[in-house]
């Protein structure tokens, strides 16, 4: 009798104590945040050990920049609004695994010296005299208090990842705050909730970055002609009935039909307006063309990319995660 093969997820990336969970490494930073957080106010508080003006406004800031970093966070890491941890980086063969202990000593260290570095900086302000200007307590304190929410965000955080399938063995982090935790998933489990999060991740990544940095300039570019291969897609809302427009890259085909491939297939939003509504307009040659759109989930979405641009294809490949192809017939209307 031929002996089974054992899962590779048993085999190499089966959990052992030495391992640190995601839940705890993210409790690990929260609570690092908070005590950098709370060294960096404390020590630049107006009064204590340097002298300034101006507390409210040093809140108000510190406040600003905890929100403006929450959105570069939801927009470049792909994850909504105030979720943290969401998004991590899988191990690459051959690389040593990190152990609990060493992960939990560099979070010590990282919050020594981050911490420590703005208490230093304010001794020898009160040591030396120096003015105002060259101390920024008020700036130090607006980061600070940015600090303490960041730190505050990864509560929730660790309650929303612990006991649930997404909860893997971390092995290997970056320095506090540098980017997503590196893991290796030790269950089937595993390795499909971090795939499911990762795909929800560049989806929302990609959404934003579309709807609020490349649409808006695209679509003028798109309506003049200037970008090939590209067209302006009307829908009407399927909640709100009202237009929307987004760019999307096209091949035309004998005058009457138009492909175009959906990087996130029915998730997308244009995708499910059409499917609530398929009568579409399409902007191409300095005029708009009614037509009917539908979804095609059976068709060969890799053979269908040969005939786009290789440059587009290239790069809906890169990003999409269940591309889907929508055909849409051009100058009649659904029945």
């Amino acid at each position: 009798m031929t002996p089974t093969r054992a899962s590779s997820f048993r085999t190499v990336d089966a959990p052992r104590p030495t391992l640190a969970s995601r839940s705890e490494t993210l409790r690990w930073e929260g609570a690092a945040w908070v005590l950098v957080g709370a060294a960096w106010v404390l020590s630049a508080w107006p009064g204590l050990l340097v002298d300034w003006d101006g507390e409210p406004i040093a809140v108000a800031a510190g406040s600003a920049l905890a929100a403006l970093f929450v959105l570069w966070h939801a927009l470049v890491h792909g994850t909504p609004l105030g979720r943290v941890g969401d998004r991590v980086l899988r191990m690459r063969p051959g690389r040593r695994r990190k152990s609990r202990t060493h992960i939990r000593a560099t979070v010590v260290l990282d919050t020594v010296t981050i911490g420590g570095s703005g208490v230093l900086w304010c001794v020898a302000a009160g040591e030396f005299g120096w003015s105002e200007a060259v101390t920024g307590g008020l700036a130090q304190v607006a980061a600070g208090v940015a600090f303490l929410v960041w730190g505050a965000l990864h509560v929730p955080a660790v309650r929303r990842v612990r006991g649930t399938a997404a909860d893997a063995p971390v092995v290997s982090r970056r320095v506090l705050g540098a980017g997503p935790m590196t893991v290796a998933p030790a269950t089937p489990a595993q390795a499909a909730a971090l795939d499911a999060a990762d795909a929800r991740c560049r989806r929302l990544r990609m959404g934003r970055l579309q709807r609020w940095v490349l649409n808006p300039p695209m679509r003028a570019l798109a309506c003049s002609g200037v970008l090939a291969h590209h067209a302006v897609l009307e829908t009407t809302g399927r909640t709100t009935g009202r237009r929307r427009r987004t760019v999307v890259g096209v091949r035309r085909d004998l005058d009457s039909v138009v492909w175009l491939v959906a990087e996130h297939g029915s998730r997308a939003a244009y995708v499910r307006n059409l499917s609530a509504d398929p009568n579409v307009r399409v902007h191409l040659r300095g005029r708009w063309i009614p037509g009917v759109a539908a979804l095609l989930p059976d068709d060969d979405v890799q053979a269908r990319l040969g005939a786009f641009p290789t440059h587009h294809a290239r790069t809906l490949r890169r990003f999409a995660t269940t591309p889907a192809t929508v055909r849409i017939d051009l100058t009649r209307t659904a029945s």
